[in-house]
């Protein structure tokens, strides 16, 4: 045995450490978490999992076990995914958790967890990264099912919240294996619609679907979509499914939704709410203007009881008989202005009721519908067919069926001439 062959143990345990961490870079582990411990000041989490035969000692850093949707417990059997490292002092091997789940949340569940931690770690969850929503928006457009409850309910919180929201409808399917790249491409298309001016710039894009089970709502779990999510100019909000649901789409939105009527709460203020702020702000500027003009009232009181001031009491009379026009002046202006406010709001109000298709269908007026393809870019999305309004006897051909809906029903009807 030579000198050179002879190995300090720091040595040995460098060469262990780089033979199982080189060879063991990703691994799954299930087993029974026992001697679950939480660190006072760091937060990291340490335990062992252990099966019938044999244990390991497990370390998960705080920065990782923050994301957990349940807290560790002895006794409950789990799947970890992780890497093998190597405690250097001490010569011990230990696995440094990433992720925990469950046992028995299938194959589907592990997919979302890995791809979960996968742009986790590339950063598309960052808070850094999440564009904020302008408090009184203008135009949203919502990405969801045509027929669906979703938009009915969407629609109806909006025109009790935010009635002056112009929304925009992009219909996209929500189930299914191509559900995905429809709203993926969809992401893409409203983009080049707003760059190209064919349509107002959006202040947010709602992607909105109902609750269902982990399959039913996997679409929203695809990396694509995410990651067009991510590089998407305009805020985007996640809507999909019910509080306790959670997907990819969620984590990497700018907003998340816990439902798609909660969206339409938290996107929009509520107009009764600005008025009344506008009600309270006129009463604190009117007594704002009160106490300052009875402050320099009592000051010229106090200047005139002075002997020295006595004699100029024209001088300061003629300054009360100015605060006081200022004072009138003042309260004239803020209730002028604060009425204009509420008269147009009301205004606004009237004119949405009066102009909705609703009250006029009442009127006995009626509206004509012929199927075609996509209203919104027909270019891109063939083989569905949508319905168009027809504003113009010229719009029609003879034989063509139209759809003609009235106030109480819908028939159907064929052009003869």
């Amino acid at each position: 045995m030579e000198k050179s062959d002879i190995l300090t143990v720091s040595e040995l345990n460098a060469q262990i450490k780089i033979l199982l961490e080189q060879n063991y870079r990703f691994v799954y582990l299930s087993g029974e978490i026992s001697n679950f411990k939480v660190h006072s000041q760091s937060g990291h989490y340490y335990f062992t999992l252990k099966d019938e035969k044999s244990q390991i000692q497990a370390v998960m850093w705080s920065s990782r076990n923050q994301s957990l949707l349940f807290t560790p417990k002895d006794g409950i059997q789990v799947i970890v995914t992780g890497r093998i490292s190597v405690f250097n002092a001490r010569g011990t091997y230990q696995i440094e958790v990433w992720d925990i789940n469950p046992r028995g949340i299938g194959e589907l569940q592990m997919k979302f967890e890995k791809l979960k931690q996968k742009l986790f770690d590339e950063g598309l969850f960052d808070e850094q990264y999440k564009k904020p929503l302008p408090k009184f928006p203008e135009y949203a457009a919502i990405m969801t099912s045509k027929t669906g409850a979703v938009l009915h309910d969407f629609i109806k919180i909006i025109r009790r919240r935010y009635p002056i929201l112009k929304i925009y409808l992009y219909p996209v399917s929500v189930q299914g294996y191509d559900a995905s790249r429809d709203i993926t491409n969809g992401l893409k298309i409203i983009e080049k619609l707003v760059k190209s001016d064919q349509i107002p710039p959006m202040d947010m894009i709602v992607i909105a679907r109902g609750g269902g089970s982990l399959e039913d709502l996997w679409p929203f779990n695809d990396e694509n979509l995410a990651r067009a999510i991510f590089e998407c100019k305009i805020p985007v909000v996640s809507a999909v499914g019910h509080e306790v649901d959670f997907t990819i789409c969620d984590f990497v939105a700018d907003l998340r939704a816990p439902t798609p009527s909660a969206a339409a709460e938290l996107v929009t203020p509520d107009i009764n709410e600005l008025i009344e702020n506008l009600s309270k702000f006129s009463y604190f500027y009117k007594n704002f203007v009160k106490n300052k003009v009875d402050a320099l009232k009592n000051s010229i009181k106090e200047i005139q009881s002075n002997y020295y001031f006595n004699r100029p009491r024209d001088v300061i009379y003629n300054y009360y008989q100015r605060i006081d026009e200022l004072s009138r002046l003042l309260t004239n202006i803020t209730n002028n202005r604060l009425s204009d406010i509420k008269n147009k709001l009301k205004s606004y109000k009237s004119s949405l009721h009066h102009i909705s298709p609703d009250n006029n269908l009442k009127k006995g007026y009626a509206l004509i519908f012929r199927n075609e393809l996509d209203i919104f870019n027909s270019g891109n999305r063939e083989g569905k067919d949508f319905t168009k309004l027809i504003t113009r006897a010229s719009e029609l051909n003879k034989y063509d069926e139209v759809d003609i809906k009235f106030h109480d029903n819908k028939k159907t009807a064929k052009i003869i001439d």
